[in-house]
């Protein structure tokens, strides 16, 4: 399901590091594994099918066990701040020392006409296309299949997209 911007609920936090206060949209962005190949395409050049294909070929060399890493990040739209960062409690499929992420730089958010703190799997999750006119970075994977994780989600099964394609 879509959510229009004007329907996602607005967040005050603060940033850590030189305090001062943010309201902002949050969203839950998701990457699978290698899915910015579509960095390279057009949706004019290459079918959503056709580029799910060419990078499943990819990632099944790389995870023959075929569960592929999804990364989440917090997609962060205000009128004094806009940044993309890691969303915190996700699994580390590749861990780094010092790692930060959004609670590192944010505190936690607040519903502004609630005042409810976030509960981090109510976040939407993105829609990710790829037609004419919209050719999100790995947008090819749901165009395709209708799939998108569900919040924090760590993997996918290969063979289940592979399955789902719209033919």
């Amino acid at each position: 399901m879509r959510t229009h911007k004007s329907q996602l609920s607005v967040w005050n936090f603060e940033n850590r590091r030189v305090g001062f206060g943010c309201t902002a949209t949050l969203v839950a962005y998701w990457e699978v594994y290698l899915d910015p190949i579509s960095d390279d395409f057009t949706p004019d050049e290459i079918s959503a099918a056709q580029l799910l294909s060419r990078w499943a070929n990819g990632v099944r060399e790389k995870y023959p066990d075929e569960l592929i890493p999804i990364s989440w990040f917090v997609r962060v739209d205000g009128e004094n701040v806009k940044t993309f960062e890691y969303m915190p409690f996700q699994f580390e499929h590749f861990p780094l020392p010092d790692h930060e992420d959004f609670l590192t730089l944010f505190t936690w958010p607040v519903n502004v006409k609630t005042g409810r703190p976030l509960n981090w799997m109510e976040l939407p999750v993105a829609d990710k296309l790829w037609r004419p006119g919209r050719s999100d970075k790995g947008g090819f994977i749901q165009e395709a299949t209708g799939w998108k994780p569900s919040m924090l989600q760590p993997h996918v099964y290969l063979p289940s997209l592979e399955k789902a394609v719209h033919r």
